[in-house]
Order: C-alpha cells, then structure tokens, then sequence
C-alpha cells in the first residue's frame, strides 16, 4: 500500500475592510444612541412613578388626618392634632392639614404653615420617609422644591406645589412637567405629569 501524502494549503489571510469597519462602528453608534435614549425613558419612567408614589403616601395622610379631625368633633380650626404626625398638625375648618407651629390660637387658619417653610413642614410632617424638599432656590440638591401660593380663584388660601428636581427641570410651579399640588381646601392632592 502506498501512503498517501497530504498536502496543506497555504491560507489566505483577509482581514476587514476599512469600509466594514465604519458600517460596524456606524452600527454600534446607532445601537449606544438607542440604548441611551431608552436608558433616558426607563429613568424618566421611575421618577413618574415615584411621584405618584409619593402623591398617594400625601393624600392618604391628609385623609388620615382628616378623619381624625371628625373623629375628634372637629368643626374648627385645630392646633396640634392629637394622636397624629407628633401631635403638631394643625387643621383649618374644613379638617385638612395646613402645617405646623400656626401658633394657638392661628391668626390666619386658611394659610399653609409660616411662610414659604409651611410647605416644606407640611410635606416632612404628612410623609414618613419623605424625599428631600427645600423652598424654592434654597438648594440645588433636592428631589422636589416647594412652592407655597395663593389657591385658584382668589380665595386667599394657599396651596403648596412641590416641583420634581431630579431630572432636571428648572422651571418655575406653573410650567414643571412633573409636580405635586397639594389643596387645604379640598383636601386633595394632585400629581401633575406632563407626557
């Protein structure tokens, strides 16, 4: 028998076009602007969430608060509601929190807290574990920034508005994209997303 004897081809070796090159780098720069922008979305998705978390914690407070009030035989004004948040909310006539230290008796019982710190006292005293909340301008390493104003309608109460911060928006309370309005008249709070 005769052996048979391999011969080995000598390989070519090819490498990648210089054209090849940019199509993949082009590819892969579409597939990262993508990914970020869906990263951006996903981010933007959790803070909504959270807001609206938060916006229920509040409101459910509030009404908490609000049966204690009626609990009680509340049918006035109330400093230091009793058996809640630290025995420090006070409540206006209709039985809704308008902060803490009004004084006894309230010089005026239709106005959130003290000044522009009401909101921030009202927010801290109604939410237990609150994100970070500072009056507007204060600080720039917040979640939200608070905002105390008069009601719609020229009432003469006051409102509070907290202002998402996290992602960046600086605008003022009346053009936020993402806000909490908080109403010690109606007792309501309101998440405000714009989409």
């Amino acid at each position: 028998m005769a052996e048979k004897t391999t011969q080995f081809k000598p390989l070519k070796m090819q490498g990648f076009t210089l054209i090849e090159l940019v199509v993949v780098i082009i590819v892969l720069a579409i597939l990262a602007v993508i990914a970020a922008s869906k990263f951006i979305d996903v981010k933007r998705d959790a803070e909504i969430s959270r807001v609206k978390a938060v916006a229920a914690s509040f409101e459910q407070s509030v009404t908490f608060s609000h049966t204690r009030w009626q609990i009680i035989g509340g049918s006035d004004p109330m400093n230091d509601l009793p058996d809640f948040a630290n025995n420090d909310l006070d409540m206006n006539a209709f039985g809704y929190p308008l902060g803490t230290g009004k004084n006894n008796p309230m010089a005026n019982p239709v106005n959130i807290g003290q000044g522009q710190q009401g909101c921030v006292d009202l927010w801290n005293a109604l939410i237990e574990s609150p994100p970070s909340v500072a009056i507007r301008n204060t600080s720039d390493d917040v979640d939200f920034e608070s905002y105390r104003h008069a009601a719609a309608g020229g009432t003469g109460e006051t409102q509070c508005t907290y202002v998402l911060r996290t992602l960046g928006d600086t605008a003022g309370r009346n053009q936020a994209e993402i806000k909490i309005v908080y109403d010690s008249v109606e007792g309501t709070v309101q998440a405000y997303i714009d989409e």
